[in-house]
């Protein structure tokens, strides 16, 4: 268990990262396992920071995923979320395969939608680090 744990941390991880399959796993898989591994106390220090922006689509992706895991383990949803330059103008769909990319758009959680990005939904499940399973 990590004591240090920041979701604020991964602004610079998603910088470093050696490309956008690195950075999609990171916030996807990584933050989520991660997150559900703290003890509650831990989890809601570790929502408290607001992370530095990017400037790219990942902020979007971060702060989506933030407020979809934050409320299933009872927390509160952080204010950064709502930062403007954490939502999209227009929607991205990580996925290039069109079954995928389709089932991204047809089975986005609230959270993603809001933000304007569509991950693919078995990226949303149990084994990604969310405390109850969510499947479409």
């Amino acid at each position: 268990m990590e004591r240090n744990f920041q979701v604020a941390g991964y602004s610079r991880r998603l910088v470093d990262a050696p490309d956008d399959d690195a950075r999609y796993r990171m916030l996807m898989h990584d933050l989520p396992r991660r997150f559900h591994q703290l003890p509650s106390e831990l989890q809601v220090a570790a929502l408290s920071v607001s992370p530095p922006l990017t400037g790219t689509q990942w902020d979007a992706l971060l702060a989506a995923v933030t407020e979809h895991i934050a409320p299933l383990h009872g927390h509160p949803i952080p204010k950064w979320v709502n930062e403007p330059q954490r939502f999209l103008d227009l929607p991205w769909v990580y996925s290039s395969v069109r079954s995928t990319a389709f089932d991204s758009v047809l089975y986005a959680p609230p959270a993603f939608i809001r933000h304007g990005t569509f991950p693919d939904p078995s990226d949303l499940d149990a084994r990604g680090g969310e405390k109850h399973a969510w499947a479409p």
